[in-house]
């Protein structure tokens, strides 16, 4: 079964003075693009995150995001006199350049203090943030595997919308083959016309052997036979297990390149319409196959 490559998951959970939250989301993307956002004291998570998540997924670009806050009721607080000192140094400083400028604004509160970055500060020993550390990676496991169900979720929808264009791609080589048959007649009459505009006398044998050297050049026998082979590969790999995407977008190249062939030989005003219709079908295939994993 494909497996997309977007792809969202979740889980929250609280260890010691701290409630964490974590978040892994994924688009598609050419190779594997693995970025973690923990906070700067969690010193290596991300690197263990990264190496974890790469063990699991093959492809994509993931975004893993890890915030903490302090739990609800944890009032152990306390204030850093330097820097309470160094805050009211400023807004003394910001005040008086301000009436220098002719400028009032209201004064400064409580709440406009101690919302300053640092002002309040929480201490934690290595003991605690060790132990959310490891809550995290045993965690992580489980956010993986929610993540990589979510894209299976997706690839399921993906695998629809592919074999249905397989399916469809099958029959318009079943009308092709049916054009084919009729175009011989199609060619002798068009070729037949266009040598009586020229109003001369052609030797039979010679007008016999540029049908002939026409025949040969517009001949689309092996076109359709790679596009059948390309269409039994493609059902191979919609049944694989294993992340085929890179695969798949290959061999849509193989398909249009086919396809495109078929037009140009085709000499035949109904088979230009059935290979017209295989690039549409191509394209929109070639679209959904950029999310496989």
């Amino acid at each position: 079964m494909l497996s997309s490559m977007t792809g969202i998951a979740t889980k929250s959970g609280s260890s010691g003075p701290y409630d964490w939250s974590v978040e892994l989301r994924g688009v598609n993307n050419k190779g594997l693009d693995i970025r973690a956002r923990v906070p700067d004291w969690l010193v290596g998570l991300d690197q263990i995150v990264r190496k974890t998540i790469a063990t699991d997924v093959a492809r994509g670009s993931l975004q893993f995001w890890l915030k903490v806050s302090l739990a609800e009721g944890i009032v152990q607080r306390q204030i850093d006199p330097t820097k309470l000192d160094q805050i009211l140094t400023n807004a003394v400083y910001l005040a008086k350049r301000a009436k220098d400028k002719g400028i009032e604004f209201a004064p400064i509160g409580l709440s406009d203090i101690s919302s300053q970055n640092g002002f309040m500060d929480f201490e934690v020993g290595d003991l605690e943030k060790t132990g959310l550390k490891q809550m995290v990676l045993a965690e992580l496991p489980k956010l993986i595997a929610q993540f990589q169900a979510s894209r299976r979720e997706e690839g399921q929808a993906l695998h629809s919308v592919l074999e249905a264009g397989v399916i469809e791609m099958e029959r318009l080589l079943q009308r092709s083959a049916i054009a084919i048959e009729t175009r011989a007649d199609e060619f002798e009459t068009n070729f037949t016309a266009a040598i009586a505009r020229l109003k001369q006398d052609i030797d039979p044998e010679r007008l016999a052997q540029e049908m002939a050297i026409l025949a040969v050049k517009s001949d689309v026998t092996e076109e359709i036979d790679r596009l059948m082979a390309h269409i039994a590969a493609a059902r191979t790999l919609l049944d694989s297990q294993e992340p085929v995407g890179r695969k798949f977008e290959f061999l849509m190249q193989e398909f249009n390149r086919e396809a495109n062939t078929l037009c140009s030989k085709s000499n035949s005003k109904s088979l230009t319409v059935i290979g017209l219709e295989m690039k549409v079908l191509i394209d929109q295939m070639r679209e959904q196959v950029q999310n496989v994993e």
